[in-house]
């Protein structure tokens, strides 16, 4: 699987990622495991480490879309693979049955040695 985050340069502002969030700056703090005032710095500077960022990214609302846009490809991936098999099976089924057939018919001289197989 793909990595999901985006780089530094296409993260979008800390302060876009916060607003972005519906929950208390309290308890983003507590999530994020630092202190309510390491997390008003952070705002203050407009600047935090990496892990905050990815961390408020996969939170926010463009880190769900990606996510959920990541689901739906292989969703589909998946039942297109099914689909493909089941063409398969029907094809198998109908090499099968031409076999089958084939066994009512006269004897041919090898008949022997295709019942062995």
């Amino acid at each position: 699987m793909p990595f999901l985050a985006p780089s530094f340069a296409r993260l979008p502002p800390l302060a876009y990622l916060l607003d972005d969030q519906v929950e208390s700056r309290k308890k983003i703090a507590r999530h994020l495991g630092v202190s309510f005032r390491t997390l008003q710095r952070y705002q203050a500077s407009g600047n935090a480490p990496r892990a905050v960022y990815l961390t408020l990214w996969f939170e926010s609302r463009w880190g769900m879309a990606a996510l959920h846009t990541q689901a739906y490809n292989e969703a589909q991936q998946a039942r297109a693979w099914i689909a493909s098999l089941e063409r398969e099976c029907e094809r198998l089924r109908g090499v099968i049955r031409v076999y089958e057939r084939a066994q009512g018919q006269p004897a041919a001289a090898n008949g022997g040695v295709f019942h062995l197989v």
